[in-house]
């Protein structure tokens, strides 16, 4: 057999074995999590957070319809009453940090399909012209003239010169999650005294957030809104008192303003390290039902074990179809499967 007869043959294999694998993926909930819907080059802060374009929003859409039951949250706090593993395929669609792209883009493209979704939001940028720390950080790294950054704790410097902007902000963004040592706002201040930013002005927007006109009117249509606490700080940096002023705070405000109880909650960054056991102990205490990381993983049931770190895949960099099978794929043991 020739080289490229047996390369087509092993292709043959591999897709053989992915397709028999997804269609033998199990029961559970498979949440598939967004950011921004739009086009990265077109934004001056962190490229990261766009998910995809509006055209492959639409395609992601009708592949969770054809292979998935699509459920709300209102959805799964009855299936949680039933304490019970989940029998069916389920999809939950959700958005976090509460971009207006979220309303001009993914709203009506989900309102053509028939679908819900939940939006997480962090209520502190609702209706003001706030740039959040981490399109902060992307802005920094756009403007920064040296080739490393280094705060005086960091153990190694950070190279901001090599790569894609996406890797190079992913690289200090990932320096800036890790560092508990100072509050937000201070490792930002540190990072423009560094730089020789601080009397560079940033761009300010007043649409970079939705307003709670438009959250209002996705609540009234049927969409799920949830807390992403007030100010998208990492939970496992504050004290008990801080985490719970973020989720009571913002809990009180949603309610107030979309005039119906907020009951779930999405963790910022929302990794392993961003949320500990006395945090889903404090989520539970302000009256939240749900809550959500940003782990991958198939939820296999739902119940008062993990009600409050429910697992989801990111949907990142223009996903295709096939690589959102991939995702998912990679997340069990074929033979395994019962």
């Amino acid at each position: 057999m020739s080289i490229k007869g047996y390369s087509r043959a092993m292709l043959e294999v591999i897709s053989g074995h992915m397709a028999l694998k997804w269609q033998r993926r199990p029961s559970g909930l498979y949440c598939f999590n967004y950011h921004r819907i739009g086009r990265a080059a077109d934004s001056e802060f962190d490229p990261n957070v766009f998910s995809c374009s509006e055209e492959r929003f639409a395609q992601h859409l009708a592949f969770y319809k054809q292979e998935f039951d699509v459920v709300s949250i209102e959805d799964l706090i009855r299936l949680q009453s039933e304490n019970r593993k989940i029998k069916e395929r389920l999809a939950l669609i959700t958005f976090d940090d509460g971009y207006i792209d979220n309303y001009l883009i993914a709203y009506p493209i989900l309102k053509a399909a028939g679908v819900f979704a939940s939006f997480f939001v962090s209520t502190d940028y609702i209706d003001k012209p706030e740039i959040p720390w981490w399109d902060e950080v992307g802005w920094i790294v756009r403007h920064a003239g040296a080739r490393s950054i280094q705060l005086p704790h960091w153990p190694q410097p950070i190279n901001v010169a090599h790569g894609s902007i996406s890797a190079r902000v992913r690289r200090l963004l990932k320096a800036v999650k890790q560092d508990n040592s100072l509050v937000m706002s201070e490792k930002l201040a540190q990072l423009k005294r560094l730089l020789q930013l601080e009397n560079v002005s940033m761009p300010k927007s007043t649409e970079l957030f939705m307003n709670w006109a438009q959250l209002k009117e996705m609540a009234d249509h049927g969409m799920h809104i949830g807390s992403h606490t007030l100010s998208h700080n990492i939970l496992s940096h504050l004290t008990a008192q801080q985490q719970l002023v973020e989720l009571t705070q913002s809990k009180q405000r949603l309610d107030t303003m979309l005039e119906r109880p907020a009951i779930s909650l999405a963790y910022p960054v929302g990794g392993h390290n961003s949320f500990t056991p006395e945090t889903q102990r404090l989520v539970q205490q302000a009256g939240y039902q749900l809550a959500f990381s940003f782990v991958s993983g198939i939820n296999r049931e739902l119940n008062v074990s993990n009600c409050f770190q429910l697992r989801r895949f990111p949907i990142e960099e223009e996903s295709s179809v096939w690589r959102l099978k991939q995702m998912v794929n990679r997340r069990f043991d074929l033979w395994a499967v019962n």
